[in-house]
């Protein structure tokens, strides 16, 4: 058995969820939110990456948040629209592909 104490602001969690109204009601949302997290590391331990694949490292994430903020400040960003447009073309040439095979 394990004890966690979470120190939770009433009035940031009645923002997110108003019917929220009393402390018996936050306590039971938080242990939820708990329960659905530990459920989450449980569904991660019965599957694992597959091998050879591993998570980034903290060093890393920050590493390509960094190179984004880059990219982003150099203008070098495609719109929603952009990004649809280069997906759907590359869907349509490997299916034209795989069509003449």
């Amino acid at each position: 058995m394990c004890t966690v104490t979470i120190n939770i602001d009433e009035t940031q969690v009645r923002k997110v969820n108003p019917a929220l109204t009393s402390i018996e009601s936050i306590t039971r949302w938080a242990q939820q939110l708990v329960d659905a997290c530990i459920a989450d590391l449980a569904e991660a331990e019965e599957y694992p990456l597959p091998e050879g694949l591993k998570p980034y490292t903290i060093e890393e994430l920050h590493e390509r948040i960094r190179a984004s903020e880059a990219d982003f400040a150099a203008g070098r960003v495609y719109d929603f629209d952009e990004a649809m447009d280069m997906i759907e073309k590359e869907l349509d040439e490997e299916l034209e592909m795989a069509e003449a095979v």
